[in-house]
């Protein structure tokens, strides 16, 4: 396997997509709306390859709510919600 040294995304941010617990996910699209939502601003508020927003599987803690994480530091944000959007873009400017 050879090591792809040309990608210089300083932060990706995995949302959870696929809940699996009915009652913090009671809406099933509300976890692509928000991922969506968070791109498009991630768009606006950063260079092109500073942040990269991606779906992910579930992220093993659905007891909490939807979840996101950002590597390559590992900073959780529990309970995410559109109002939350803008904890999330703060924390990225604070830390590229």
């Amino acid at each position: 396997m050879e090591e792809n040294n040309r990608t210089s995304i300083k932060k990706h941010v995995f949302i959870c997509t696929q809940c699996m617990n009915e009652k913090h996910c009671d809406n099933p699209n509300y976890a692509t709306e928000l991922r969506a939502e968070l791109k498009t601003r991630a768009k606006s508020e950063f260079a092109k390859n500073d942040v990269r927003i991606n779906a992910s599987g579930c992220l093993g803690v659905c007891d909490e709510g939807i979840h996101a994480v950002i590597y390559p530091e590992g900073k959780w944000f529990k309970k995410l919600s559109k109002e939350a959007i803008n904890d999330v873009i703060n924390y990225l400017k604070s830390d590229t």
